[in-house]
């Protein structure tokens, strides 16, 4: 929901309403009573009184702003604004924009309740972590051969934006959609074509802690979908007979082959790849599996893409293991330890948090 000072709100959790006065961040506002006291309030325990909207009949009171907010939304009128409050845009960590190693646009899923994960309102937030400015435009799809469109807009290189604020219930309708973006920039060598991409999410993830996780991206616990990868594309042109080509009318997500090695579905840009090792990202529902079994799994997924990085001409590979009892770290170094012709470190934290090693391989260069 999208306020703005001067909207009239009727409080969720408690009597009366009032009238917005300040859009404190994407979370919060001032709410002026009739009384004139301004009381902070979540967003999430608001609700909006329009009366064009069919849902006002259920809102009787009629509440009114004081002299003070009128004086306000009339200076800011005369002004040239209209009584808009000024958004301005919500810049990522400047760490995560000077290491950025590929251009990605995220979705994030972020619980308002950072201690208990699976309770409460989440933030849905759209990141572009680029250095395009985007147009976008979502649809979820509601039923098999329909699509709603949700929402558009327009976002700086280097930011994020709060798509919507939803309850646990309402989660289940951002599990399908499809994304479409244009991407602008002042100087460019090549106009890169509109991108279409369509988003899939397993919705057990939401009622699972583990799958929440700490990112940068959003300097909190959340769950976080790359839904367009641009490097790809943005390499098309650089000579480079040792890459495969991959079709430039879709994302680099999508163009996966499954004839190819398992290391080039976690490419990231060209040579270089992430890895995931947590469970819930490389089976779909881990739940009859024993600890033992999820350990020898995990195992055999990393010595097939760190034998598949080193064959294929990759040159580093981030894997990461998370936290946890610290056993797969071990596993992992033990056979790193023991593997010739590589590097391995810690990877930054500022980019993976804590629970990544990152592999070179310096013969590939």
């Amino acid at each position: 929901m999208k306020l703005q000072a001067g909207d009239k709100v009727k409080f969720l959790n408690t009597t009366g309403g009032g009238v917005v006065t300040k859009i404190l961040d994407t979370r919060m506002v001032l709410v002026a009573d009739q009384d004139g006291f301004e009381i902070p309030t979540l967003i999430s325990e608001l609700v909006k009184i329009d009366p064009t909207d069919a849902g006002a009949r259920f809102f009787k009171e009629d509440f009114h702003a004081p002299a003070a907010v009128h004086q306000q939304k009339e200076a800011e009128e005369e002004a040239g604004n209209d009584g808009e409050e000024e958004v301005k845009p919500d810049l990522l960590d400047p760490r995560v924009i000077r290491n950025r190693k590929s251009e990605d646009i995220f979705l994030a899923f972020v619980p308002h309740d950072q201690k208990w994960l699976i309770t409460g309102p989440v933030d849905i937030f759209l990141i572009n972590n680029t250095s395009f400015d985007i147009i976008y435009n979502l649809f979820h799809r509601t039923a098999p051969g329909h699509c709603t469109g949700m929402d558009y807009g327009s976002l700086f290189a280097g930011t994020r934006h709060l798509l919507a604020t939803v309850d646990r219930e309402s989660l289940s309708h951002w599990v399908q959609g499809t994304l479409q973006f244009l991407f602008h920039k002042e100087q460019l060598k090549e106009v890169i074509p509109p991108f279409n991409s369509e988003f899939q999410i397993d919705g057990t993830k939401f009622h699972k802690e583990g799958a929440y996780r700490d990112s940068p991206l959003v300097n909190e616990k959340g769950i976080i979908i790359k839904v367009v990868s641009l490097s790809s594309y943005l390499e098309k042109s650089r000579p480079d007979p040792e890459r495969s080509p991959v079709p430039v009318s879709m994302p680099f997500d999508s163009a996966h082959s499954e004839k190819r090695p398992v290391i080039f579905s976690h490419q990231t840009e060209p040579r270089k790849a992430v890895v995931d090792l947590h469970i819930h990202e490389l089976i779909e529902d881990p739940s009859n599996l024993q600890h033992a079994e999820i350990l020898e799994f995990q195992k055999n997924y990393f010595i097939r893409c760190l034998d598949a990085a080193m064959a294929n001409n990759f040159l580093n590979v981030v894997f990461i293991h998370g936290v946890g009892n610290g056993i797969l770290r071990n596993v992992l170094t033990d056979h790193l330890k023991k593997t010739e012709g590589i590097e391995w470190f810690d990877a930054p934290m500022a980019l993976y948090g804590v629970g990544a090693i990152e592999v070179r391989i310096p013969h590939n260069r």
